[in-house]
């Protein structure tokens, strides 16, 4: 009984251990250091180079496939030419034989005529005399082999053209084979090359954004090379806390007008006073793809507000399909989260500060013809998205925060697509 109790205790241990170690891993999976931020810059400028390598080489063979569709487009033209050629000399070699046999028969007919009636061939042929007719026959001998040989010939000729316009037929056939062929490669390479392209722009807005957050932990949160980005920022937020208390003895919230919050949220508000809902989340027939967020139909220049007690996380400026962006982290009681809001025209918040429902965050945009660097958006609205986990913190990089979308539903009320509300 007392072994079984040992060996039951030490299994208990072992467990332990073992839930401490899958806690402590799992606390760190996601931890970088700068000094491991800097390798992943590194790494991404390397790739970078290579996408850009690749490009050259990829708009260098595009190039070589134009021009040979080019030269066999000439070679085709070439062949149909000289097929138009030879086929006006068989034309022409035929009008020869069919004037040379006119001509044959007039010889055979005074021929034919000389061996029954010589007085009636030298009356017709206008001799002098029966010799001057032996002469001529002669001669109309000669003529009419002449003419044989020259039908012959000519014959032979056209058999040849004949022979000659199959196999250009045949090349160009052949030609017009390869032409589809070098045109699919060419296809193909152009999207080689828009992927390729694409691939370019994802990793230059990762090394964008690899330095922006290598420099924020640097300058704003003097993390060292070797220690953990987020407790490091967490270290800092909790100090900014801290100040923020002592300098207020009552406590209490403070709102964008003046009172102290910390950032923590139990309750999610919508961003806008007002609004209409343009595009919920998911797949929609208007956009053809996946809707990462959901649109809210706002005029241009309306108030943007955070949903929910946070910390500002990130802020994009100008991107190409985004515009200005802002991303908050919440700390909740069931679990963390980063709200993000696309297309401000303008940003009123920082990196690092802690927001309520009542912080004016930014104001709305979207607008082409204001925000002109801003080609995905083609109206005045907001784009309200969100992703589990603490963006800036737990990941660092958008692709996974979009990879760990969800519904705003989930978290806010808001009423049917193309419905309007009031009130937050």
């Amino acid at each position: 009984m007392e072994f079984i109790k040992n060996r039951l205790l030490k299994q208990i241990v072992v467990l332990f251990i073992i839930i401490g170690f899958l806690f402590l891993f799992a606390s760190h999976v996601n931890a970088k250091s700068l000094k491991e931020l800097r390798a992943e810059l590194s790494a991404l400028e390397s790739k970078y180079s290579k996408n850009e390598s690749d490009k050259k080489q990829t708009e260098s063979d595009i190039a070589a496939a134009k021009d040979k569709i080019s030269e066999i487009t000439s070679e085709k033209n070439q062949v149909s030419k000289e097929i138009e050629g030879l086929n006006d000399e068989i034309a022409k070699l035929g009008e020869e034989i069919g004037k040379m046999r006119e001509q044959l028969k007039s010889i055979v007919h005074y021929y034919q005529l000389s061996s029954s009636n010589s007085l009636y061939l030298e009356y017709v042929f206008n001799a002098d005399n029966f010799t001057d007719f032996i002469y001529r026959l002669a001669v109309s001998e000669q003529l009419s082999e002449h003419r044989e040989k020259t039908i012959n010939e000519y014959n032979r000729l056209m058999e040849e053209n004949r022979k000659k316009i199959n196999e250009l037929a045949a090349k160009q056939t052949s030609l017009a084979k390869l032409e589809e062929e070098l045109s699919v490669e060419l296809s193909k390479l152009g999207d080689e090359l828009a992927d390729i392209t694409d691939a370019s722009v994802d990793i230059k807005e990762e090394i964008k954004e690899v330095k922006a957050s290598i420099n924020t932990y640097t300058t704003k949160y003097k993390c060292s090379e070797t220690e953990d980005v987020a407790v490091c920022v967490n270290n800092y937020n909790q100090a900014q806390i801290r100040a923020r208390q002592a300098a207020t003895p009552s406590g209490g919230s403070q709102s964008a007008s003046g009172n102290i919050s910390a950032p923590s949220a139990n309750g999610f508000y919508r961003p806008v006073a007002s609004g209409r809902v343009n595009a919920n989340y998911g797949y929609t027939e208007y956009y053809g793809s996946f809707h990462d967020g959901m649109d809210l139909g706002v005029p241009h220049g309306t108030p943007v507000y955070a949903v929910a007690t946070g910390t500002v996380m990130k802020i994009s400026y100008k991107s190409s399909c985004g515009g200005n962006m802002v991303y908050i982290g919440h700390y909740t009681g069931s679990g963390t989260y980063t709200s993000g809001y696309f297309h401000l025209a303008s940003v009123n918040v920082s990196v690092g500060q802690v927001v309520t429902p009542d912080s004016v965050i930014g104001y709305s945009g979207g607008v082409p013809g204001i925000e002109t660097w801003d080609r995905c958006s083609t109206g005045a609205h907001l784009h309200l998205q969100f992703g589990t986990g603490i963006f800036m913190s737990d990941y660092f990089y958008y692709s996974n925060y979009a990879a760990r979308k969800f519904d705003a539903r989930q978290l806010i009320n808001f009423p049917p697509m193309g419905s309007y509300f009031s009130g937050r």
